[in-house]
């Protein structure tokens, strides 16, 4: 999933815009269990009667994106966030690939206790698919390829090998590394999460944040790195998150997150975009 082209280069006094009327009139229609747009009247009148100054034309923007992403959120990342079994069942199609062929990539575990401790289904999924992009490219060298678990954090280099930027924390994948990588991943994969507590919401601030660093440090170097941020359980998201969601539609479109890749779309968008970032 990629930003609207439409809003690509709005500046910073949009996004605070978004963030005002989104939180002030409400991110949800919590009856319906959907995410909500606004109408002009309504994105005006609560400007006016706060005396807050925007362009006639911003507003109209504003509409326009707010439809869009209740579109988005509710009749496309909805349908692709999958629950435990779900993804446990398109895991196991995919654990042969793994097995047969000798795959290096790791499966790692769950952080949970108890009968709720299994393989961390979307985790694994990306990282065998990764390996099998890798495999399937020019670059194949018998290696993993990728970084499936870093152990630190991203550094860049410039051409002489100056330190020019690091990350203030570690991602959950990279490639080729977690030095001069040239796209980095997280996952936020919350199955077995009861409630939608701070933890998850952290994470949401995290990313942003990260993006913050990541476009100083590209503006800096000159070497762009593609940020992706996966996310997926239907209960924590949807039925829990969804005023997050939209929270992560804006950082992606602000352009602080490069992708942003829901649940199933990971079958279909994961390869190609790590194949296009292998082949460039």
């Amino acid at each position: 999933m990629q930003a609207f082209s439409e809003f690509r280069h709005m500046d910073s006094a949009f996004w605070a815009m978004i963030k005002y009327v989104s939180e002030t009139l409400g991110y949800t229609l919590r009856r319906q269990g959907v995410v909500r747009t606004y109408s002009i009247n309504e994105i005006d009148s609560l400007l006016s009667q706060n005396g807050i100054v925007v362009d006639y034309e911003m507003i109209e923007l504003a509409k326009q994106y707010f439809d869009m992403r209740a579109d988005l959120l509710n009749n496309t990342v909805r349908h692709n966030l999958m629950n435990a079994t779900e993804a446990q069942d398109l895991f196991e199609r995919l654990y042969s690939i793994h097995h047969d062929n000798n795959f290096k990539c790791k499966l790692p575990m769950n952080k949970q206790k108890g009968p709720m401790k299994q393989v961390a289904y979307f985790t694994a999924i990306i990282n065998i698919i990764a390996e099998d992009t890798l495999r399937h490219s020019a670059v194949y060298d018998g290696s993993l390829g990728f970084n499936d678990d870093p152990r630190g954090l991203v550094y860049v280099f410039d051409d002489n090998n100056h330190i020019i930027g690091a990350s203030s924390r570690r991602f959950d994948g990279a490639y080729p590394n977690i030095l001069n990588p040239r796209i980095v991943w997280e996952i936020k994969e919350y199955y077995y999460a009861t409630t939608f507590g701070s933890r998850v919401a952290d994470g949401v601030y995290e990313t942003q944040l990260d993006g913050y660093e990541f476009r100083d440090i590209s503006q800096r170097s000159g070497k762009p790195i593609t940020h992706v941020f996966f996310l997926d359980a239907y209960k924590t998201w949807w039925e829990d998150g969804k005023s997050y969601l939209c929270r992560i539609i804006d950082i992606l479109n602000s352009g602080l997150v490069d992708e942003v890749i829901v649940g199933r779309e990971v079958f279909n968008r994961w390869p190609e975009l790590l194949a296009s970032i292998i082949e460039e």
